[in-house]
């Protein structure tokens, strides 16, 4: 897998800012025996804090789920953004979605895909032009509760390969990485200065390529306060090592989420990585950021596509019935760094992503944005970050935050 610029502070710059999955895997060792005092920054109580990576994010209109539009629309932020087709020409790409734990619910008779799943229309809008700029492949995944492993999961979130590959040249792919699937081995992913992770076990596919992509759906979220990008990797830990309906071993046939193992972490992975002791049993609001960033400290992520076409407010899911309202703000929002975009994407929401732990919208707990910038990963603090297209206050479309959940 090779990697960004935009990458933690503490892995070593090497010619063009890129780095294989091998080297990536060999600098995160050295990170790691390092021990935590070094890995994590600023090291000293009053020390200047070192500059965040960063990189330029494109907000532009969008009003309709249209091929023709969304792909122009795409079009014009990659070129803003730059490097795209440097970045993805004679390379394996592979895209995360998100598409969560059902195809089978809708929001009040409104389908999926225009409220909590990422559109087909912008995955495969984004696949065409990422296959017009030569890549040779583009692997579209995301862990799905159903046994199949093919295009048949992916069915009842709108997704039909055909229609994928009629627009991307036949070199689209679909895979459900809820186990190992076609590999014969899960990967082992160390994390960087891991502070709940120590590694991740994987399903291959997302080791096995170039370039990660994540698209994800502009929401709130109880737990992390924003979905954009980052939060977009929860979804990549397999059902078959973390998934709740595990019976104390893994299970290849598994097909259950991970509310014990990495929300609630009730529950111990059946995993050969490990959790740290820093795990808080009960407080979502602790475990839920930390894990996103250790995800996105194991898998940099090279390009950030948000839909914020026709999402949801209030809350993250149909599941939580009237505290969810459909809403359409008509934007997309693109970016080289997961941290600068989800920033964006968080101020564009009307909220502010360097806000304190325990304040809207990270209402529940710690800011995810400010603990990834603290671990190297990136900038999101505004008035250090650079917009393209649409300026923030044009785009703003404000949220109504997530309501803080007490239970007795």
């Amino acid at each position: 897998m090779r990697l960004q610029e935009s990458k933690p502070a503490h892995i070593p710059r090497c010619p063009g800012g890129i780095l294989s999955r091998r080297n990536f895997l060999k600098y995160a060792a050295a990170a790691s025996a390092l021990g935590p005092a070094a890995r994590l920054a600023p090291a000293v109580a009053g020390a200047a804090e070192p500059d965040a990576p960063r990189a330029l994010t494109s907000i532009r209109v969008c009003k309709r789920y249209d091929f023709t539009e969304v792909r122009r629309v795409l079009g014009l932020m990659l070129e803003e953004l730059g490097g795209v087709r440097a970045l993805v020409k004679n390379k394996q790409v592979t895209v995360k979605l998100n598409l969560v734990n059902t195809s089978e619910e809708d929001v009040a008779g409104v389908p999926l895909w225009l409220t909590v799943t990422t559109h087909p229309v912008v995955a495969m809008a984004l696949g065409s032009l990422l296959t017009g700029y030569g890549a040779k492949t583009v692997t579209f995944c995301d862990q799905l509760p159903f046994q199949a492993l093919n295009e048949e999961a992916f069915a009842g979130y709108g997704y039909k390969l055909a229609e994928f590959n009629q627009a991307m040249e036949g070199r689209a792919r679909f895979e459900n990485t809820r186990n190992r699937g076609r590999h014969g081995s899960y990967a082992l992913v160390k994390v960087p200065g891991g502070e709940l992770a120590t590694a991740w076990e994987v399903n291959q596919t997302y080791v096995q390529t170039d370039v990660l992509v994540s698209v994800g759906k502009l929401k709130s979220h109880v737990s992390g306060g924003v979905t954009a990008g980052m939060k977009n990797l929860f979804g990549v830990p397999p059902s078959s090592l973390y998934g709740d309906d595990l019976k104390g071993a893994p299970d290849e046939g598994a097909t259950g989420y991970r509310s014990n193992t990495m929300h609630n972490c009730s529950h111990r992975p059946q995993t050969a990585a490990a959790f740290t002791q820093r795990t808080v049993p009960g407080d979502h609001g602790h475990n839920v950021p930390r894990f996103i960033v250790d995800l996105n400290a194991a898998f940099p992520i090279s390009l950030v596509v948000v839909d914020g076409i026709s999402t949801i407010q209030t809350a993250e899911g149909w599941w939580l019935g009237s505290m969810v309202s459909v809403t359409r703000p008509g934007l997309l929002i693109a970016g080289r760094n997961a941290v600068c975009t989800d920033a964006v994407a968080a101020a564009v929401m009307g909220f502010n992503p360097d806000a304190p732990d325990r304040t809207h919208p990270f209402i529940n707990g710690t800011n995810y944005l400010a603990l990834a910038r603290r671990r190297g990963l990136g900038e999101n603090r505004l008035e250090k970050l650079e917009v393209a297209g649409v300026d923030i206050a044009a785009a703003r479309f404000e949220f109504q935050p997530t309501y803080q959940r007490i239970h007795s």
